[in-house]
């Protein structure tokens, strides 16, 4: 038997043995279900141009899904982070109504190609997807990418700095995908909004005739 398989085999037991259970009310097999979800503090900035936020990332329970996804690696957490996306930005009226008129694709926030060996895969991509079987809207993960590794937003606390850091930093690619179409964007946490105003203008110059970006938290 491969490692591969044992450690699935033990991955399985330990499921059985402790299933996961709701950060909220305990409830089994579940990260965050439903209810709970619906009890994350929104964001206490409003909407910041085509930046829409569904929480505070400061709220106890948005925080915690988060930090299972990206580094505890439960990619499950990505399902109820996509429905808070969903039921708190997604159906509200104006947005709705936004969304049936003109041909929209989904687009994550790409990682660098070190941040995605690392990490082993891109959990704004996870959202996204889960974003799209919700919405029934196609997801296109192949058309922005990231042409750098930079060093992480949170390691840099003056605003200036971080706007430089990430300037120039995506590109895209397979731009037949993107032209004339509206985007959605999405990524997991915004703080500055340098990561998503740099993509915002990637994808405009692909030939992207609007861009909105949905993120889970504003930190």
């Amino acid at each position: 038997m491969s490692l591969k398989l044992i450690h699935i085999s033990i991955r399985e037991i330990l499921s059985v043995l402790y299933p996961q259970k709701c950060l909220g009310c305990g409830l089994k097999n579940e990260i965050l279900c439903r209810r709970c979800v619906q009890k994350i503090d929104y964001p206490t900035l409003p909407a910041s141009g085509n930046v829409f936020a569904a929480a505070d990332y400061n709220d106890g329970f948005a925080k915690k899904t988060i930090w299972l996804l990206k580094y505890r690696k439960i990619k499950t957490a990505a399902k109820p982070l996509a429905e808070l996306l969903h039921t708190r930005i997604v159906q509200r009226p104006s947005l709705a109504a936004a969304l049936k008129k003109g041909s929209w694709i989904i687009i994550p926030v790409p990682l660098s190609k070190k941040r995605l060996r690392e990490r082993g895969f891109n959990q704004s991509e996870l959202i996204a997807r889960n974003l799209s079987d919700r919405m029934s809207v196609r997801m296109a993960p192949d058309v922005l990418y990231k042409l750098k590794d930079t060093p992480s937003q949170v390691s840099i606390k003056d605003r200036k700095e971080r706007l430089a850091n990430l300037t120039d930093s995506f590109a895209a690619k397979n731009t037949r995908l993107v032209k004339d179409k509206n985007v959605i964007l999405v990524d997991d946490v915004t703080t500055t909004g340098a990561t998503l105003k740099e993509a915002h203008k990637t994808l405009r110059a692909a030939g992207a005739k609007k861009v909105i970006a949905l993120v889970v938290a504003r930190g």
